[in-house]
């Protein structure tokens, strides 16, 4: 059973014939017996019916007494309006149907003898296809809302083990303290010590976890240079890299495409990722970032990596690299790389890693593009 039998279904055709226009009608609410067909003659007519409410799909001729059907296409794309497309051409016009399909229709129809009769056919398979579209774009948003979920879950598994270890160091020793206090020195010197350091230890978690949960968006910022940004940073990554005599290399061109993401979230991931690839640095070693614009069907995208020569990420723990609270770095919370991870996949962008040859490791950030 198709979803035109089972669910209410609002079209709009857009026909300055009106004879052709009432045998589509006919022919769509016989053959669809949900569908409740709307007519409109001109490009404003149907401006004003889609003004008015929203239809499930739109039927618009090519050509109009005030327009044509790609316009109001286009009109329709620009809003974000959710109705399919079906345009109507003639049969000497296959560039205006392609152009249609670019823009964004679900299918066309050559005016030629018999193409009312098939209009049915061709409305019920748009539709169909539509549905099972919006049923699987529902599904990975659950699918993506689950795996979100389980990432919490990760995380606060993580929280709870990282603080209760130093936790139940403070409490044994405000329990032993009034026994203990006056009559052993070692446990006022090492134990207080050791109790100090462990509220450092929370309170570092602590702020690691307000990053980590507060991920900056920079909704609203203005499309932004990454070569600047990668200047801005050179100050911060000097102080690094010289106690250790590394070097820092950073390539960008000038004319490389304007960044769209959040500025500030991007430069925190950026200031992860270098403080990571020093950390993992032998000491005379280079960390460089390249960057570079790279072409996708439909836009730009800006490529950013950050290479070292470290000992590299074995193929264990590859899978594992961005998790909360997973860490091959001495004394590391395993925080840094899973906020760098979230403020890609918030913008839009990925976060992987590769080898790098001969030794090291290269973090690959990609983001959109203007």
């Amino acid at each position: 059973m198709s979803v035109a039998e089972i669910e209410e279904t609002r079209i709009l055709v857009v026909e300055d014939n009106t004879r052709h226009a009432g045998l589509m009608r006919d022919e769509l609410e016989g053959e669809l017996p949900t569908a409740t067909v709307a007519l409109a003659t001109t490009v404003a007519q149907a401006r004003e019916a889609l003004a008015a409410e929203r239809f499930d799909l739109c039927i618009l001729d090519f050509q109009l007494p005030d327009g044509d059907g790609l316009e109001l296409l286009r009109e329709i794309r620009a809003a974000e309006r959710e109705e399919a497309v079906v345009l109507v051409t003639t049969s000497t016009s296959p560039e205006v149907a392609v152009e249609a399909m670019k823009i964004g229709a679900e299918d066309y129809i050559v005016k030629e003898e018999g193409y009312v009769s098939i209009l049915p056919f061709v409305v019920r398979e748009v539709l169909e296809r539509v549905r099972m579209r919006t049923a699987h774009a529902a599904l990975e948003r659950r699918l993506a809302r689950a795996e979100h979920l389980a990432s919490l879950n990760t995380l606060m598994a993580g929280i709870a083990h990282n603080l209760n270890n130093p936790l139940t160091t403070v409490r044994t020793f405000l329990e032993l303290l009034p026994e203990r206090y006056e009559s052993d020195a070692e446990f006022r010197t090492e134990y207080y010590s050791l109790v100090l350091k462990e509220l450092k230890r929370i309170r570092a978690l602590i702020q690691s976890m307000m990053q980590a949960v507060a991920v900056p968006l920079g909704g609203g910022d203005e499309p932004w240079s990454m070569p600047e940004l990668l200047r801005e940073i050179d100050l911060y990554v000097h102080g690094s890299t010289s106690e250790k005599k590394i070097a820092y290399v950073a390539h960008a061109n000038d004319d490389l495409p304007l960044v769209l993401a959040g500025r500030e979230a991007v430069k925190q991931a950026l200031i992860i990722l270098l403080d990571n690839a020093v950390a993992f640095s032998p000491e005379g070693g280079t960390v460089e970032v390249s960057v570079e614009a790279t072409r996708e069907p439909g836009e730009s995208r800006i490529k950013l990596e950050v290479s070292d020569e470290g000992p590299g990420v074995s193929a264990e723990n590859r899978a594992k690299i961005f998790e909360p609270f997973f860490s091959t770095r001495s004394g590391g919370l395993g925080i840094g790389l899973f906020v760098a991870q979230c403020v890609a996949r918030a913008h839009d962008g990925s976060l992987d890693l590769r080898p790098r040859d001969p030794h090291g490791t290269v973090f690959v950030l990609t983001l959109p593009g203007a």
